[in-house]
């Protein structure tokens, strides 16, 4: 990828040299303190480096502002990372209390199905009992 970046640079390179040295008239730049005479050459050599230099100034801004989004993500997924630890350990923790639940709730489910049977042969006994008086 660096060798095409390099080979495209070097080709606009080449393309801003060839119509620079086909212009050769002077021109008078007009700027907000006076003028000068250049060469449109020089012109356009001037234009193309300040051009390339505002974008190396801006690919390095760009790589800085990026560095800086990457480092925040990077503390900002360890905080998830963290809560997902803490939260494992307690969805772990109130698994375990709702199977203890469960298991107290059916050993007293048992014990009422357990009782209300007996309470039924008491007083189906009571009831066979009434009917032999009779």
């Amino acid at each position: 990828m660096r060798k095409i970046f390099f080979f495209l640079a070097l080709l606009v390179g080449l393309l801003i040299a060839v119509i620079a040295i086909i212009n050769k008239e002077v021109v008078t730049v007009n700027y907000l303190f006076g003028h000068t005479s250049l060469t449109l050459f020089m012109l356009i050599l001037v234009s193309a480096t300040a051009g390339a230099v505002l974008m190396g100034f801006l690919g390095i801004f760009r790589s800085i502002h990026n560095y800086v989004n990457s480092q925040g993500e990077r503390g900002y997924k360890k905080e998830l990372e963290r809560r997902i630890k803490l939260l494992e350990s307690e969805k772990g923790k109130l698994e375990a209390e709702l199977n203890k639940q469960q298991k107290e709730r059916e050993h007293a489910a048992a014990k009422a199905y357990e009782d209300l049977e007996n309470e039924k042969k008491k007083l189906e006994d009571e009831l066979a009992g009434n009917r032999n008086k009779v």
